[in-house]
């Protein structure tokens, strides 16, 4: 497939928990079958290649320690998010939050770091690449660095007045636990010191170390590493116990150094609170558009039309979309359905950037799967939502969606036209290609014409709708004096 960061205009990226899809396909094909990740059949994994994935994510493959599985297993406020999401669960189903790292070394449950080589080999072998994690913010409260006394001050400590902290916000050890500026502590985790030089050296190796075994890192909550952020979450606490804010940002001088040790991974920032302009400037790749996800639940389409046409292409190749993951509610069930589902994957997946889908969504899963569960419920696969993530995927695969040019398009009312406000569309178009997508992202029927973007073409024209593979003639003048007229029903 070449350079992953040279194919910014799309990527088709599949995110799948290793823990809980080796417990799956154990499950399928016996214990004894599949031991560690080198060792997933080739039947799953060419059904991954068969929806024309580019890139796999293999969620929570580091160390876990002892003291997080056991917090995961007594909190009650965590018992009863798992009866939500597994009614039947028992303690043998928590396997504990693949964001309290240990340390970055391939746990022993899914093979260890060879098993892992062999993983990515063999989706190489069917030319898909790989995206493991990076959880940069905290640690594992029994992480090795804790445990060992010589990289306490990796971490940030509680300083000497009561005054100056919250107690809450601090461990056992004087150690602070993670957190972000708006949420309470995560008592599994230890919060890292960003403005400690030795930590941000440290932290760049891991860096560089994770992105030699893969081919693009999704970084867990990186805006919380930026300078202001730091200082608005920890500010305090740092300046009472000696630290100042650096000059530079964390990410711009590690990403630097990683770029000039040779690696091509693309670094893929969870971000939030409108930050994605400033960890893009500092050097990834793409970010998550969680302002687009918003829109698309909130189905208003003033607002929906209003962002598209305000982001450039080179912003919208440079974002993640999604209708799910691992955080967020399952797609079917939070749009309202399998049709409103779909319709905000068209409009997510159809855009230039990453289009993120998670296992369990090609099959309309409703239900969600607990991060630090092994299973989710049982649920027969919905064969029409299966179908149509294929046909989608076979369509977005074209190279056009690639590496063609994008432009949102006018719709416009004419005469004996309906409800046009209900649609929105876009094209992308080369020297050679046009795909037009039309949404009527609404629950009625709408009518409008669609303004088209110039081509060298005259007289009769073939129009073919790719999902139906309906074929529609069309004179090329009037098409595109007038423009595209296109009644569609909701969703």
């Amino acid at each position: 497939m070449g350079s992953v960061r040279k194919l910014a205009g799309g990527i088709t990226l599949y995110e799948i928990s290793s823990r809980p899809w080796l417990y799956e396909l154990r499950k399928k094909y016996g214990a004894e079958a599949v031991l560690t990740v080198g060792d997933i059949p080739d039947a799953e994994l060419e059904r991954i290649a068969e929806y024309k994935c580019d890139m796999v994510w293999l969620q929570g493959v580091w160390k876990l320690g002892a003291i997080g599985l056991d917090i995961d297993r007594k909190e009650e406020s965590r018992m009863s998010g798992y009866r939500r999401c597994l009614p039947d669960f028992t303690l043998d189903d928590v396997i504990g939050s693949p964001y309290a790292i240990v340390e970055y070394k391939v746990s022993d449950d899914l093979g260890g770091d060879p098993a892992l080589k062999q993983f990515r080999e063999r989706l190489k072998k069917l030319g898909m690449k790989l995206m493991l994690d990076m959880v940069p913010n905290h640690m594992a409260i029994d992480s090795v660095w804790a445990e060992d006394p010589k990289y306490r001050e990796y971490f940030i400590q509680k300083p000497d007045h009561e005054g100056q902290y919250n107690p809450a916000d601090f461990s056992e050890l004087g150690l602070a636990h993670g957190k972000d500026p708006y949420t309470g502590a995560w008592i599994d985790t230890l919060q890292l010191n960003y403005w400690n030089p030795n930590l941000r050296k440290a932290q760049t190796e891991n860096l560089i170390k994770i992105a030699s075994q893969c081919d693009g890192i999704r970084v867990d909550m990186a805006m919380l590493l930026i300078n202001h952020v730091v200082e608005k979450t920890w500010g305090k606490e740092l300046k009472a116990t000696g630290y100042s804010m650096p000059k530079d940002e964390f990410w711009t001088t590690a990403i630097k150094e990683m770029r000039e040790a040779g690696s091509e991974t693309i670094l893929m920032a969870e971000v939030y609170w409108e930050l994605d302009s400033e960890l893009f400037a500092q050097g990834f790749d793409f970010t998550y558009d969680k302002i687009l996800y918003d829109i698309l639940v909130s189905k208003h389409m003033d607002n929906l039309r209003g962002y598209l046409s305000s982001k450039s292409q080179t912003f919208m190749s440079h974002s993640a979309h999604f209708v799910e993951n691992h955080d967020e509610p399952r797609a079917v069930a939070e749009f309202g359905g399998p049709m409103q589902a779909n319709a905000a994957a068209a409009i997510s997946f159809l855009l230039p950037g990453i289009r993120l889908q998670f296992h369990g969504q090609w099959e309309g899963k409703r239900n969600r799967l607990d991060v630090h569960l092994r299973r989710d419920q049982q649920e027969p696969v919905d064969e029409g939502t299966a179908g149509y993530y294929k046909k989608l995927n076979e369509i977005i695969s074209h190279e056009i969606f690639h590496t063609g040019q994008w432009e949102f398009l006018n719709v416009s009312h004419h005469e004996g036209d309906h409800d046009t406000w209900r649609l929105a569309s876009w094209s992308w178009h080369n020297d050679e290609t046009n795909r037009v997508v039309i949404v009527n992202y609404s629950e009625g029927d709408a009518s409008g014409h669609v303004t088209l973007p110039p081509i060298s073409v005259t007289g009769p024209i073939k129009i073919r709708e790719l999902m139906s593979q309906k074929v529609y003639d069309r004179d090329a003048s009037s098409l595109y004096s007038t423009g595209l007229h296109v009644v569609l029903s909701g969703w």
